[in-house]
């Protein structure tokens, strides 16, 4: 963070409370302080004194609202130092998720579910917002994506970076988010799938090439389907593993 970036940022103007789990409203005040950007990855947060005084709760409030702030990942407290506002990682924010899914076969056909109901609306979007330059990507991600599957790479790296490409297409800045954030957990389950399903002539393989026509075409619904019956391929190998 810059000294500009401080000179522009105002100072957080935290509100009293007064009723309800008080640590909670002050976890929430936090939050939506980070989403406006008053706090920011770095800051320094007042000390726990000043906190008290200004949120109008005890001590211990403040202390379990700074415990779920660090369980959320959003704050670090440093030695001597104090405690910090931090935006944790897509893969830190899903690490709770990928246990789940590596010790739950019905969590992992639920991530499936969810899949089947975002992906398609993400190719769709894909499509309609192509540039060159986002073709480009896609075509490379596509490309290593091929090479690793004739054993030049990590398939699965590979395959999650390439539905990752699509995502970036949008230029959706929200869908981006989202899909990164979920890049580690998709990441994982597809370990789960057999190594004959990413065989260079298998349809689910097949599917990653049909996608990128309907995209570059720039056939929002017929990328959708595409990408649809993608994810169908993907569902239907992974019941066969359960």
């Amino acid at each position: 963070m810059t000294a500009k970036d401080e000179l522009a940022r105002p100072a957080p103007a935290f509100r009293q409370v007064a009723s309800g789990r008080l640590s909670r409203q002050v976890v929430s005040q936090f939050q939506q302080l980070m989403r406006e950007g008053v706090l920011g990855s770095g800051d320094k947060l007042p000390a726990e004194r000043e906190l008290a005084e200004q949120f109008n709760v005890s001590r211990n409030s403040v202390r379990e609202a700074l415990r779920e702030l660090d369980l959320l990942g959003l704050v670090e407290s440093r030695h001597g130092e104090g405690t910090f506002v931090r935006h944790p990682g897509p893969a830190e924010l899903m690490a709770p998720f990928r246990t789940v899914i590596e010790l739950s076969m019905p969590a992992a056909e639920s991530v499936m579910e969810f899949r089947m109901a975002f992906e398609p609306g993400v190719a769709a979007l894909a499509a309609a917002n192509l540039t060159a330059e986002r073709e480009q990507t896609l075509l490379a991600a596509l490309e290593r994506f091929e090479q690793a599957v004739h054993g030049e790479g990590a398939v699965e790296t590979s395959d999650a970076d390439f539905h990752l490409a699509v995502a970036q297409a949008t230029g959706n800045p929200t869908v981006i988010a989202v899909h990164a954030a979920v890049y580690e957990l998709l990441h994982d389950m597809r370990k789960k799938l057999p190594s004959a399903s990413y065989d260079p002539h298998d349809k689910s393989v097949a599917g990653h090439r049909a996608l990128l026509d309907a995209i570059r075409a720039r056939d929002p619904a017929r990328a959708g389907r595409v990408m649809h019956q993608h994810l169908s391929d993907v569902a239907g190998e992974l019941e066969h593993q359960a």
